[in-house]
């Protein structure tokens, strides 16, 4: 035990100086590895607009997109839609105003544990909407 706790601290102590060469077998790729290699120019990448790369990412969406609160009263399956109370005042003043908005396949519907489907939104249940304002298509519903 007494020459194993030796070694270890031999080893702790033991500092080799940084590109120290143990034989002359490892001298050689080190030597070799040296030698300067010529790079190849670099050009430099085009500048990005952060504005233009979204435009062309999300075309108009992410200008459209707009965020309401809830509560559902209506489920059309048929026309795959739902009719959203909203909560609170909204930009028009009225207190009591109603949204319809259309769900489809890439909507995502979700409680925050699991995803949803369209007939989990019966009348009464409440939401958050977020969706575009020119078509009325909803792109996420969380579920509360």
């Amino acid at each position: 035990m007494k020459k194993a706790f030796f070694w270890v601290l031999m080893l702790m102590f033991t500092i080799v100086p940084a590109g120290s060469v143990w034989s002359a077998e490892e001298a050689a790729p080190a030597e070799a590895a040296a030698a300067p290699v010529e790079a190849a120019p670099v050009e430099p990448a085009p500048a990005v607009d952060a504005a233009a790369e979204q435009a062309v990412l999300e075309p108009e969406l992410a200008d459209n997109l707009e965020f309401i609160s809830g509560e559902v009263t209506a489920l059309d399956e048929a026309s795959k839609s739902i009719t959203v109370k909203l909560y609170g005042e909204t930009e028009q003043g009225a207190a009591e105003k109603s949204i319809t908005v259309t769900i489809d396949d890439a909507s995502d519907i979700t409680d925050g544990e699991k995803d949803r489907d369209l007939k989990s939104l019966t009348a009464g249940t409440e939401v958050d909407v977020e969706y575009d304002s020119k078509t009325n298509k909803a792109t996420y519903i969380f579920v509360y």
